[in-house]
């Protein structure tokens, strides 16, 4: 009876070969999921930033559309943008000032991971890395706004996401440069 028992005991040691396939077929499937899922930081970050600026666009438009309000437009810097409105200082003087909202107001993109370009009519303009807000795409209460193309970038590496401006006030995010 003890020879049996030893003889059983040792046919129990280890896995078999299936038993180690499958567990590390599982372990394939669960990994390559969790890298899917996990994906490039600064492409995730390009994806949602670029479609923040269209709905900060699209919001503005839609606002005025409904208000009626006084014109507004998109300020770029290199490294952020904000809604802007025409304050009246004095008789003689008035100054593009950024929005203090929350959606609306300056956003400021995290140094060395994004920056911006604009082009209109197909010529770059330079936009200014620090300092005052100057506007570039002006919106009106018609509904109408300055044609041009933002361009978001991942500087050092070759992701881009373009935003573009249509006259008529359509606002699209494209994952390639429009010809």
């Amino acid at each position: 009876m003890m020879r049996l028992l030893r003889v059983e005991c040792q046919g129990q040691r280890g896995f078999t070969l299936l038993e180690l396939l499958v567990v590390l077929v599982l372990i394939g499937i669960v990994a390559s999921l969790a890298t899917l899922s996990l994906g490039n930081g600064a492409e995730r970050l390009l994806r949602s930033e670029s479609e923040r600026l269209a709905g900060v666009l699209r919001l503005a438009r839609d606002e005025l559309l409904i208000t009626g309000g006084a014109d507004r437009a998109l300020g770029l810097r290199r490294d952020a943008y904000s809604l802007l409105e025409l304050v009246i200082l004095d008789d003689a003087s008035r100054e593009w000032q950024p929005l203090l909202d929350p959606q609306l107001g300056p956003r400021q993109l995290e140094e060395g991971l994004l920056e911006i370009s604009f082009q209109q009519n197909g010529n770059r303009r330079p936009l200014p890395q620090t300092g005052g807000w100057e506007p570039h795409v002006y919106l009106s209460n018609t509904g109408e706004m300055t044609p041009g193309l933002i361009i978001l970038r991942v500087p050092r590496q070759n992701l881009e996401r373009h935003i573009e401006i249509g006259l008529e006030g359509r606002v699209e995010v494209l994952d390639a440069q429009p010809r």
